[in-house]
């Protein structure tokens, strides 16, 4: 019974540590470097994503759930040079026919998409078209309102506009439009309020 008791211990330990990487920004550091060259150092605010934050998701992207596997611990990077905030970083996973991707979002202050990367894509494909400029211009520039608008009627789907820009990959646009959504939306909720306050 004691070893039964200890085994089921180190699977819940080992389920959580994975749970809170789910969503980890991978050397935080560097990545945010990539993405504000000029930044002089960053910021962390961890908040934790719970069920009432899974229910207002909803409301606002009906067709669009957060996964069990999402509640948790995030964390919010805010670029900093000096004592000013040049913008924030956030990485969030989305379900894909490939895999889980992960994709790392720089946010300016107006809570408008400035630039993102992958952090893990199976796809080399994928990753390759979502690098080029033509594919992030459809998102850059865009805050949680207007890129809502890129969704087709089903609410789940990018529009015929954002999958003519994406050269014939339109899962890899509907991945990153919801990843999109969810980080921005995820990103007023949570952090909105320490947010206005820089």
């Amino acid at each position: 019974m004691k070893i039964l008791s200890i085994l089921l211990l180190l699977i819940l330990i080992s389920s959580n540590v994975n749970a809170i990487a789910y969503c980890s920004l991978r050397d935080p550091v560097s990545q945010i470097a990539k993405l504000y060259p000029q930044k002089t150092n960053q910021l962390s605010i961890v908040k934790t994503v719970d069920d009432n934050t899974r229910a207002q998701v909803q409301i606002a992207l009906p067709s669009n759930d957060l996964h069990f596997s999402e509640l948790g611990q995030h964390t919010l990077y805010i670029a900093m040079l000096g004592k000013n905030a040049l913008g924030y970083v956030h990485v969030r996973s989305e379900q894909s026919d490939w895999g889980l991707v992960e994709i790392v979002w720089a946010i300016d202050k107006d809570l408008r998409v400035s630039n993102f990367t992958f952090q893990r894509c199976r796809s080399p494909q994928n990753k390759k078209i979502a690098e080029g400029s033509d594919f992030k211009d459809i998102f850059i520039g865009k805050n949680y309102q207007e890129l809502k608008q890129l969704l087709s009627n089903d609410g789940i789907t990018a529009n015929k506009y954002v999958l003519e820009k994406a050269q014939n990959a339109p899962e890899l646009a509907n991945v990153v439009l919801r990843c999109a959504l969810k980080t921005l939306l995820l990103t007023e909720i949570l952090w909105g309020d320490e947010l206005k306050k820089l």
